[in-house]
């Protein structure tokens, strides 16, 4: 019985040094900790002395759902160091080396970026969340293609609707725009062109047809602090709120046709020298990047089919589409598959 007391304490230590939810690192918090730690130690030395006292009490346990709950037992999740990135739900990390030497190497990152630099990485099987850099507000740019065609398809439109080309979104060179006036293309057929090829004249016509309000409604129900107007088809947002776009594509391709053959769109575009290329040899890797040469922004927001599915978006305010600008992409998605790694899932 005392050995039981004493296990239930440990981790209250552990909560208590942050191993639960709301681990958010910085500079003030290891100190809280520590104060925490203190409290939850002494309690644990009184709970001790008292129940010393108690007449032990039978008790029946099963030997082998023992073994199983040590064998999954977390560490307590108390990492030396600041980090300037935030995380939370590493309840069920087993080596606290590894996810240091991970944490390390995103932070080293970080440091290193000359440009603004924001990310939010998500495990879809867990409540695990890792972010940086939150409250920086990009344009979207070509990103909020996805999020748009997800609302639309969710609508369960007629995707042989014929939709006729008859004005093309300024300065764009892409496919549509390069056709002649009157050119007939299917909703499907634009939607194709829109996520594969980031055609803006496609996504334009299509914004035409059906229109913002409802996909804002989509925006306000989903908790994204972002809206699209009359004309004004890219805004501002941060990553934060652009990942739970991303997030909300993977939980509607999971249950839907048209979300799935969308995530099979994502995962065949003409540009994949970010996320992609780092972890497409080993996983499914569906995307859509964005870039705006003169406000030189440049993004990739992933959904990553690893056998623990996470999302991933990366904004940064860098000179877009060169091989410089990829590498940080490159560097956070293989960190970030290294965390994804040492999670135990259920």
């Amino acid at each position: 019985m005392k050995k039981m007391i004493l296990a239930l304490c440990l981790c209250a230590i552990f909560a208590a040094s942050g191993c639960g939810k709301n681990s958010a690192v910085d500079s003030k918090s290891s100190s809280a900790a520590d104060s925490s730690s203190q409290d939850a130690v002494g309690a644990m030395a009184e709970i001790e002395e008292s129940s010393a006292d108690e007449t032990p009490k039978e008790t029946y346990v099963n030997s082998s759902v023992e073994k199983v709950a040590e064998e999954k037992k977390p560490e307590n999740f108390d990492i030396d160091g600041n980090y300037s990135f935030y995380f939370d739900g590493f309840d069920k990390v087993y080596s606290n080396e590894k996810l240091k030497k991970a944490f390390d190497k995103i932070e080293k990152i970080c440091d290193e970026a000359n440009f603004s630099l924001s990310f939010s990485y998500e495990n879809m099987d867990s409540d695990v969340i890792v972010f940086h850099n939150t409250y920086a507000s990009y344009l979207t740019c070509s990103t909020i293609k996805a999020p748009y065609i997800k609302w639309i398809l969710s609508q369960d439109p007629d995707l042989d609707e014929v939709i006729v080309r008859d004005t093309c979104w300024e300065g764009d060179d892409g496919r549509v725009a390069l056709e002649p006036n009157g050119t007939k293309h299917t909703v499907k057929e634009l939607i194709k062109y829109a996520i594969q090829e980031s055609d803006n004249t496609a996504y334009y016509l299509l914004y035409r047809r059906f229109g913002y309000e409802g996909f804002n409604e989509l925006m306000y129900s989903l908790g994204a602090n972002y809206y699209l107007g009359n004309s004004w088809i890219f805004t501002y947002c941060n990553v934060l709120d652009m990942a739970k776009c991303y997030k909300d594509i993977y939980e509607y391709a999971e249950k839907s046709k048209n979300g799935k053959w969308l995530t099979e769109l994502m995962q065949k575009t003409d540009v994949e020298t970010q996320i992609t290329q780092a972890l497409g040899g080993k996983y499914k890797v569906s995307h859509k990047y964005g870039s705006e040469f003169n406000e030189s922004n440049f993004h990739d927001c992933a959904i990553v089919y690893a056998d623990s599915p996470f999302v991933l978006c990366i904004f940064t305010d860098q000179m877009p589409e060169t091989e410089e600008s990829c590498k940080v992409f490159r560097e956070l998605a293989r960190a970030f598959d290294d965390v994804n790694n040492l999670l135990v899932t259920d």
